[in-house]
């Protein structure tokens, strides 16, 4: 999932070739996406097992409502018209942006200790959309691109260091960043992203 512009300010225009609708649906995602962000530090402020029964319930309802979507008339006629602002119309059939998402910040979650975890989801939710923005502005229309994986590489390392880690781990993780980022499947790197970021700053065990 991926969204971008600024919620109060003037949407970018629309790049070379793209339909401005379309163009809209993407700078709502980025947004989106870049607000779930939050969602790493306020997990870590449930006491207890409280963040992983908040991230569960957050990938339950979204589980229920794909399944809701794909097979009750009333649903997909409700996301048809509420959703259309953020859903492509090429998840009209399979699990979405978002749905992925969840789980993938589940699954980072539930793997990892509380901190590396938190700092991934924080990771995923800003140096994706970064990637999109500037790739869809600087790199090649209609895939991944050098320009977004730079940028997205170098988001998810500010953000590490933000985080408190040091330069190594937010080197090494930013890198990480971008190659989950570059998963040619659709979707795939909302779930890779938060994992490979999670896997190794627990592994390397510093701060």
């Amino acid at each position: 999932m991926t969204g971008g512009g600024t919620l109060d300010g003037p949407m970018q225009a629309p790049a070379p070739g793209i339909p401005a609708r379309t163009a809209d649906r993407e700078d709502w995602r980025r947004v989106l996406h870049a607000a779930s962000a939050v969602i790493g530090p306020l997990a870590l402020r449930f006491p207890g097992h409280g963040g992983t029964i908040a991230l569960a319930a957050l990938a339950g309802l979204a589980l229920v409502l794909e399944v809701a979507r794909h097979t009750i008339p009333a649903v997909q006629r409700a996301v048809g018209n509420l959703g259309r602002a953020v859903f492509r119309p090429s998840e009209k059939r399979g699990i979405s942006g978002p749905t992925a998402l969840a789980f993938g910040y589940l699954a980072t979650w539930g793997l990892f200790d509380a901190r590396s975890a938190a700092a991934a989801i924080v990771v995923c939710g800003l140096a994706d959309p970064a990637a999109a923005l500037v790739g869809r502005r600087w790199g090649r229309q209609g895939g991944k691109s050098v320009a977004g994986s730079a940028a997205c590489a170098g988001t998810a390392a500010v953000t590490l260091l933000a985080c408190g880690y040091s330069a190594v781990p937010a080197l090494i993780g930013g890198a990480v960043a971008s190659v989950a980022e570059r998963a040619p499947w659709r979707g795939a790197d909302n779930v890779l992203m938060p994992l490979a970021v999670g896997g190794v700053l627990a592994m390397l065990g510093l701060r």
